[in-house]
C-alpha cells in the first residue's frame, strides 16, 4: 500500500513566505528555507522525523536565507543549476531588501526531470521567469510553484534576471496541471 504524504506549511518572515515540509514514513524534505529554521527543527524533533533534504524553488533570499543553517546540520541543499549563483553572490537580492544572507554552495544542482531524495519521488519542472532557475516541484498530486505564480497572479519579473517572456512560457507549462487533480502551493 502506497503511503500518502503529509504537508506541513510554515508562513514566515516579513514577506509571509511559505515553506513546506513534505513528510512520509517519518522522513521529510523541506521546500524552501525562508526564516523557518527554528520552526522546522522544533517540528521534526518533536515528531522524531528525519529531514533528508531542502529543495529551493529559486535562490532569492526570502526562499533561501536559512539554507546554510540546514546545510551545517548535514542536510543537503538542492537548487536548479541556473540559480546556484544566487546562493553565493548578491544576486539573491538580500542586500537590496536589507537582509543578511549566509553564502553557501548547494550540494546538488538540479535540472528538469525526476529527482529522488530518500523515499520521495519528485518531478522538477524548470519554470523560469521570476528567476532564471525557478522551478516547480511535483509530488503525487501536489505542485509547489515557488514564486512563478500566486493564487491571484504571478511572480515579479522586475528583479535581477526576471523575464516576462520566460514567465509566460512557464505559466503555459503549469496550465496542464491546473485541474481538480493537482493542488497548487504558492511561495507567498
Amino acid at each position: 500500500m502506497k503511503t500518502q504524504i503529509e504537508i506541513k506549511q510554515f508562513i514566515v518572515g516579513n514577506l509571509n513566505n511559505r515553506c513546506y515540509l513534505i513528510i512520509k514514513n517519518n522522513k521529510a524534505v523541506l521546500i524552501d528555507a525562508g526564516e523557518c529554521f527554528n520552526l522546522v527543527l522544533s517540528f521534526v524533533d518533536e515528531r522524531k522525523i528525519k529531514l533528508c533534504g531542502v529543495i529551493l524553488t529559486h535562490g532569492h533570499f526570502d526562499h533561501a536565507c536559512t539554507a546554510k543553517k540546514f546545510q551545517e546540520l548535514n542536510i543537503p541543499i538542492y537548487i536548479h543549476k541556473n540559480d546556484a549563483d544566487k546562493l553565493y553572490t548578491d544576486n539573491n537580492l538580500g542586500r537590496q531588501f536589507d537582509c543578511e544572507f549566509e553564502n553557501l554552495h548547494a550540494d546538488y544542482l538540479i535540472e528538469e526531470g525526476s529527482l529522488k531524495i530518500d523515499d520521495f519521488d519528485f518531478y522538477i519542472l524548470h519554470t523560469p521567469g521570476h528567476s532564471k532557475g525557478g522551478i516547480s516541484i511535483v509530488i503525487e498530486n501536489h505542485i509547489f510553484v515557488g514564486d512563478t505564480i500566486f493564487e491571484n497572479g504571478y511572480g515579479r519579473v522586475d528583479l535581477y534576471d526576471g523575464d516576462f517572456s520566460e514567465l509566460k512560457e512557464s505559466i503555459r507549462k503549469l496550465k496542464k496541471y491546473k485541474n481538480e487533480k493537482y493542488l497548487f502551493y504558492y511561495g507567498h
